[in-house]
C-alpha cells in the first residue's frame, strides 16, 4: 500500500513565480491551476494554486525538502498546516473502490492520480475553511448570549465596529474562495476521469460538508446583522440623549434670562 498526503500550507501560492521555478524541469507540467511534478514511477506531487499540495508516494525526507522550497512561495501561510492522508493500492479488477480510507484503483497514471488529487485537495481546503469558521463562531459566541441575557452588548462602539470588521473579513475570506469547491475544470476537459474524482469526492463528503459550511456562513451573516442593529440602536440612543440635553440647556438658558 502507498500513501496520498494532502497539505494545506497557505491561503494560496505565488503561482506564477512557483511555475517559473519549476518550468525548466522536464518532469514538471502546468495544468491550469496545478503544477504536476513526476519524481519517479507513480511518484507525483501536485501543487494547487490555492495553497494545497498533494503527494503520492513521497517519503518524509522528500516531503520536507519540497515543503521547505514551497515555503518561499506562500501567500498568507498558515500558522499550523491542515493535512489529510489516505492509503491506496493498484487493483486491476476494479475501476475505483474506497473503503476504510483505502483506495483501490486500476490505473496509477499521472492524470488519474491528478483526478484523485483534486478531490483530496478540495477536502483539505474545506477542512481549513471549517476550522476557520468554527473558530470565528466560538470567538463571537458571547455576543448573542450577552444580548439574550442583558439586552445589550457590553462593547464600546469602537470595539463593536472592530468586531464587526473582523467577523466580516473572516466570512469574506471563505466566500471569495468558495468556488474552489466546485467541480474542477480539469474534469470537464477529461470527462473519462470524472468517476475517479466523484468517487473520492463522495467518500470525503465534500458536497454535504460544503452545505453545512454555507449554513454556518449564514449564521455569521445573521450575527453581523445583529451587531449592525446594535450599532444603529446605540447611535439612535446617543442622538436622543444629545437632543434631550440640548433641549434641557435651551430651557435652562431661557429660565436664566
Amino acid at each position: 500500500m502507498q500513501t496520498i498526503r494532502a497539505i494545506c500550507l497557505a491561503e494560496r501560492f505565488q503561482f506564477d513565480a512557483l511555475w517559473d521555478h519549476f518550468s525548466q524541469q522536464p518532469e514538471a507540467v502546468r495544468l491550469r491551476n496545478v503544477i504536476a511534478l513526476t519524481k519517479g514511477e507513480n511518484v507525483f506531487a501536485f501543487l494547487f494554486d490555492y495553497g494545497v499540495c498533494v503527494l503520492f508516494q513521497y517519503g518524509r525526507d522528500a516531503e520536507q525538502r519540497l515543503l521547505a522550497l514551497l515555503n518561499s512561495y506562500l501567500i498568507n501561510p498558515l500558522t499550523s498546516f491542515v493535512d489529510e492522508e489516505l492509503s491506496y493500492r493498484q487493483n486491476s479488477e476494479t475501476g475505483i473502490r474506497i473503503r476504510n480510507d483505502l483506495i483501490e484503483i486500476n490505473d496509477l497514471s499521472r492524470l488519474t492520480c491528478l483526478s484523485l488529487a483534486h478531490a483530496l485537495a478540495q477536502s483539505t481546503k474545506l477542512a481549513f475553511f471549517e476550522a476557520s469558521i468554527e473558530k470565528t463562531i466560538k470567538k463571537t459566541k458571547y455576543i448573542p448570549e450577552t444580548l439574550a441575557q442583558k439586552g445589550s452588548i457590553a462593547l464600546s462602539r469602537v470595539q463593536l465596529a472592530k468586531e464587526r470588521g473582523r467577523v466580516y473579513l473572516e466570512k469574506s475570506h471563505v466566500i471569495l474562495q468558495f468556488n474552489l469547491l466546485d467541480t474542477p475544470e480539469f474534469i470537464w476537459e477529461y470527462p473519462e476521469l470524472e468517476h475517479y474524482y466523484l468517487a473520492l469526492s463522495r467518500y470525503l463528503e465534500i458536497t454535504p460538508r460544503a452545505t453545512v459550511l454555507k449554513n454556518r456562513l449564514e449564521v455569521i451573516q445573521e450575527l453581523l446583522e445583529m451587531m449592525a442593529d446594535e450599532q444603529k440602536h446605540r447611535h439612535s440612543s446617543m442622538l436622543e440623549w444629545i437632543i434631550i440635553i440640548l433641549i434641557a440647556i435651551e430651557i435652562l438658558l431661557f429660565l436664566v434670562n
